[in-house]
């Protein structure tokens, strides 16, 4: 796709629109949503669970059927119809605030900002696909991460005018994406039935890793509506606070992620899984009963510096049990079981919120990471014992 120096810069242009849309969804949907709970009323625990459940279902089922569409119907015509959607929906929020409107503003979100990241995807193919991959998920995560934590120090002011920010931010990453995009793409297109019996043969062969991939979607999903709430409620924070734990906690994941990548590479990777998870599953415990800012930090800190453990080990851990000719679907495969449990865990998180305090909700998903982490020391004894048995025979 990158064969030429027009078509480079028009790849490292369009991550700037990626870039505006993911500040957006993690100022919406994983910093401004959650804290409804928190600070405007009317909103419940219930419908900020549900509103994040609906975003990322409706993202899933949008990546399900955006390449037929954009296949029949041409790339510059989806696309502004998801920017149109999405700036709809982030505007009737910002105009009429309520249970109906926060939900149709998060559904929009997830079907509008689907297609860009097909585009992307498409335009990062080539002989530097390792590289242009790399950059369009600094872009991804840059976006995020910026707009959560910006979202949250902004919100200890007014925070209507501030909400506007975000449709407009919406409508300038529309404007910036028409003037750099060239041509319409032609996305890879399996047939259903193939992708079937590709999903099923590598389901089948993989079956160790399948209940940590979907257990610990579920956990991290519980965490997104009520941390906010948690935090701020029960622990008595402010957002500028909340803010500087989420920056280092961030910090802490992204300057030890190389690091331990190497060490994945070199140490035994079950190991390390089992570690990861383990300590994650403690740190969110202790965080659940953390009594003051100071003990909280560390909590978070630990809890950056175990994800930058866990996150290389699992991927090095997937890939072992991926067979050559399913590499191509494979990680599409576990986004999409990750994915479920993303979509499973605002809702149950919050339903479970509402019934006990915030803190109910993190021991539970804390005690996920733990199961996941013992699930895999069962997995570690059992194979060695098998291998030792087989040595003997």
């Amino acid at each position: 796709m990158l064969s030429s120096e027009s078509a480079k810069r028009e790849f490292l242009l369009l991550i700037i629109p990626l870039l505006i849309v993911e500040f957006v969804r993690g100022a919406f949907i994983i910093s401004y949503v959650p804290d409804l709970s928190v600070r405007h009323a009317g909103i419940s625990i219930a419908v900020v669970g549900l509103a994040v459940s609906i975003h990322f279902i409706s993202d899933a089922i949008t990546n399900l059927v955006i390449g037929y569409l954009i296949k029949h119907v041409g790339t510059k015509l989806v696309i502004q119809f998801s920017f149109l959607i999405s700036s709809v929906g982030l505007i009737l929020v910002c105009i009429w605030m309520n249970n109906f409107t926060v939900l149709i503003s998060s559904l929009l979100l997830g079907i509008g900002i689907c297609p860009l990241w097909l585009v992307m995807l498409t335009k990062a193919s080539g002989d530097n696909r390792g590289h242009n991959m790399s950059l369009v998920y600094l872009g991804w995560l840059g976006g995020l991460g910026a707009g959560t934590i910006l979202m949250n120090y902004l919100l200890e002011f007014e925070k209507f005018p501030i909400l506007w920010l975000l449709p407009i931010l919406m409508i300038a990453g529309w404007i910036i994406f028409n003037l750099v995009i060239r041509d319409e793409i032609d996305p890879h297109q399996t047939d259903l039935k193939t992708q079937w019996k590709a999903t099923l043969e590598l389901l089948k062969k993989s079956r160790p890793v399948i209940p940590g991939t979907l257990l610990q979607g579920i956990s991290m999903g519980m965490l997104i509506p009520i941390l906010p709430s948690f935090i701020i409620k029960q622990m008595g924070l402010s957002h500028t606070e909340y803010s500087l734990l989420l920056l280092l906690g961030g910090a802490m994941a992204v300057f030890f992620l190389v690091p331990m990548g190497k060490v994945a590479d070199r140490a035994s990777k079950v190991g390390l899984v089992i570690l990861g998870f383990g300590v994650s599953g403690v740190s969110l415990f202790l965080l659940a009963n953390s009594k003051n800012f100071v003990t909280t930090l560390i909590y978070i800190v630990l809890l950056g510096l175990f994800f930058a453990v866990v996150l290389p080990a699992w991927n090095a851990f997937i890939a072992g049990f991926i067979p050559e000719s399913l590499k191509e679907a494979s990680w599409g495969i576990f986004s999409a079981l990750q994915g479920v449990g993303v979509m499973i865990g605002p809702t149950l998180g919050s339903l479970l919120a509402l019934k006990n305090k915030a803190a109910n909700t993190i021991e539970v998903s804390a005690s996920i990471f733990i199961g996941i982490s013992l699930i895999y020391l069962v997995y570690f004894v059992v194979r060695k014992v098998q291998k030792h048995r087989t040595r003997t025979n």
